[in-house]
């Protein structure tokens, strides 16, 4: 499985700053990547413009632009092609593509640091999972499934730009890695469930150990971000860190620039050829997620910096005139609240109930309907699964007809097995057994005491359980009879769950070439927005038929957004 390309490369280690700890490849937080000089102010968008006039009854103020900033405000002023707002993974793919096609960047970031956030990226027939046998054979299928997904309220085109488009770029990333030794694992843990089949295609980079040049990497589960942070640093790109932008800058209709808040006071930067938004999502500012996404308040949010995502980049395309796709906005969520250092949680397919001991859901689907069947089923946010000691021949038996996220674990192409699944599983719940997020009793009475559930209603609700299980039939929800295993044998288990918000996967109106849209659908001259920034290719729930899809719409939405600004799409 590994990819050791060319000879190693000596990074340079300018202004590198080690991130947050990972909790392992499928617990998708977050890590911080780069340099920057300090003392810079890092207010969010609007914070330094002054405030503006007061918003409309009924509307949140952030709709409101804040004052303009004067031109005798301005303590500089740089001139650049390109213009890249944000450092993460979608804002260094677009930097990269802008600047290898020969485009003048400048990368500016609010933090003190490139941001990377979870593991792998999911993208559709890549050369590298062709050639590993790794295919997406029914695309139409696929594609199909997304928006079925989405509620047909996504924009097709953008979905298809992705089946079409993502393994291309996948190609032209990992032939950018060569010179770094970057090897390549394939996910082959997705869903074989006929009802929610997940596509192959969820690569996760990393560096041989042995390779040259691995002692400038962290070698943690954001690698990619790291790598590409490298990548376009080779390419000459300038940086601005602590540089939070504030407001766009338009001429006429056209949008310029952008003005920045730095140390050194107000800085225009002009750029020609446009300006890119890569800025996150929205789930740091409440009063934007009360009036986007109020339902991913139910969740427990694990994005970090704390408090960064505060939809900068959305609220300055409001104020440059752009639109929002429809609300409500679709949250990306997993069941990991209390996963805790164990990065994969053991639910598979077993028995779900609330804090009253009651089942309320089919438990044999993935990690959305999972997540928001307790979310809005759950006065508390928390659910246990139920399982007995047979719950390792169980989920053998399940991992061919089912899987993915949080029921199979972590293991990849051509080197692990469904046997690894069970013994990492066996680990994860002795890790969940010591930190008291899992529990092991010789009775359901003694389990219910243990969870703080009602003993009569969970002994009630396992035997109705395993008289579905027995009949072969789910008559109360439906639960396909593959995946009806009785809870029947001690020592029995419990696993606390709840919702974790990843981002909110929702923003500005973009078209094919990701310029962002006015109310009228028209395309605002000079800007684009790519990663969660940019919308419409999602709608009403996150389709995670690919897994990792979100990072490979920021592999993809870069990678293009690159090449339609240097005129080669």
């Amino acid at each position: 499985m590994e990819e050791s390309n060319g000879q190693g490369k000596s990074l340079s280690r300018r202004g590198f700053l080690s991130g947050a700890a990972v909790a392992g490849a499928a617990a998708a937080l977050s890590g911080l990547i780069g340099c920057s000089p300090a003392g810079a102010s890092a207010e969010g968008a609007g914070g330094a413009a002054g405030n503006g006039a007061q918003a409309p009854t009924g509307q949140p103020s952030f709709m409101t632009a804040p004052t303009a900033i004067a031109d005798g405000d301005i303590a500089e002023t740089v001139e650049t092609e390109v213009l890249v707002i944000g450092a993460g993974y979608s804002g260094l793919a677009s930097a990269l593509s802008a600047a290898e096609n020969g485009l003048q960047v400048v990368v500016a970031e609010k933090t003190a640091q490139a941001n990377g956030r979870g593991a792998g990226t999911g993208v559709i027939n890549s050369s590298y999972a062709v050639e590993q046998g790794a295919e997406v054979t029914d695309k139409a299928s696929a594609a199909f499934r997304w928006m079925q997904t989405c509620g047909n309220r996504a924009n097709e085109s953008l979905v298809s730009l992705f089946f079409e488009e993502s393994g291309k770029a996948m190609d032209w990333l990992l032939e950018k890695a060569e010179p770094y030794n970057v090897k390549v694992d394939l996910w082959d843990g997705y869903s074989r469930n006929p009802l929610l089949p997940d596509e192959p295609g969820y690569h996760m980079l990393s560096v041989d150990a042995g390779a040259a040049g691995v002692a400038d990497f962290d070698q943690n589960a954001f690698f990619t971000v790291e790598l590409l942070y490298h990548l376009v640093q080779d390419e000459g790109v300038e940086f601005l860190f602590e540089s939070p932008a504030v407001q766009l800058v338009k001429e006429g209709d056209r949008v310029i620039g952008a003005i920045l808040d730095t140390s050194d006071g107000y800085k225009k930067v002009v750029a020609s050829k446009g300006v890119v938004l890569a800025t996150g999502d929205i789930a740091g500012d409440e009063e934007v997620v009360d009036y986007y996404c109020p339902v991913a308040k139910k969740a427990q949010a694990i994005y970090t910096p704390v408090g960064v995502n505060t939809g900068d980049g959305h609220k300055m395309a409001l104020w440059a005139g752009a639109a929002m796709q429809d609300a409500p906005f679709p949250p990306m969520l997993h069941p990991q609240r209390y996963c805790d250092k164990s990065s994969n949680q053991l639910q598979g397919p077993f028995m779900f109930v609330n804090q009253g001991g009651s089942r309320f859901f089919n438990e044999g689907t993935w990690v959305q309907p999972k997540s928001l069947q307790i979310m809005q089923n759950t006065d508390d946010g928390i659910a246990y699964t139920i399982f007995d000691s047979n719950w390792q021949r169980d989920l053998l038996d399940s991992l061919p007809h089912g899987g993915g996220m949080f029921w199979d674990s972590f293991r990849y192409l051509g080197t692990s097995s469904y046997e690894d699944t069970i013994s990492y599983y066996e680990n994860s719940l002795q890790e969940c057994l010591e930190m008291g997020t899992a529990f092991q009793a010789d009775s359901i009475e003694e389990l219910a005491e243990q969870i703080g559930a009602p003993a009569d209603v969970l002994k009630a609700s396992v035997e109705r359980y395993n008289e579905l299980c027995a009949a072969g039939e789910d008559t109360d929800f439906n639960k396909d009879a593959q995946f009806l295993y009785q809870v029947a044998e001690p020592p029995f288990y419990s696993t606390k769950v709840g919702a974790c918000l990843l981002t909110i996967v929702g923003g500005v109106k973009v078209d094919r070439n990701l310029q962002c849209l006015d109310g009228e659908n028209q395309p605002i001259e000079g800007l684009y927005a790519v990663g969660n920034a940019s919308g419409s290719v999602y709608a009403v729930d996150y389709p995670i038929n690919v897994p990792g899809n979100s990072h490979g719409r920021c592999l993809t939405w870069g990678y293009h957004v690159g090449r339609v600004l240097a005129g080669l799409a």
